[in-house]
């Protein structure tokens, strides 16, 4: 019994070896993604297509550069509707503000405006 476990350990030793050398290769060759993104997009922006650089050998990118950001134009646009519903309801601002309870003078008055 203790030889037929020496002898897997023994065929399984050179795997594992591989195991730890292949995840070092697979760890390094993600750390190329990011600049192998940047330099496949710049040889774009220089003129070249993907199918050119394709021929060359070149794979497409697993990551490629993000692009510009959007900028506040798009949220801009998001906004415009509830504030454009607020100003349609054709009342002042001053109305959608409740009164306090127990305020002195529970009646309503106008801004500007004197009571007697």
């Amino acid at each position: 019994m203790k030889e037929i476990q020496a002898t897997r350990e023994a065929v399984v030793q050179p795997l594992l070896e591989v195991l730890v050398e292949r995840d070092e290769l697979k760890r390094k060759l993600a750390e190329l993604d990011a600049p192998y993104g940047m330099a496949f997009s710049q040889a774009e922006s220089g003129g070249w297509t993907a199918a050119e650089l394709l021929e060359l050998g070149a794979d497409e990118p697993v990551k490629r550069p993000k692009g510009r950001p959007r900028g506040r134009r798009a949220a801009a646009k998001k906004t415009t509707p509830a504030t454009a519903s607020a100003d349609s309801s054709g009342g002042s601002p001053a109305a959608a503000v409740p009164t306090q309870k127990g305020a002195a003078g529970a009646e309503t008055t106008v801004a500007g405006s004197t009571s007697s």
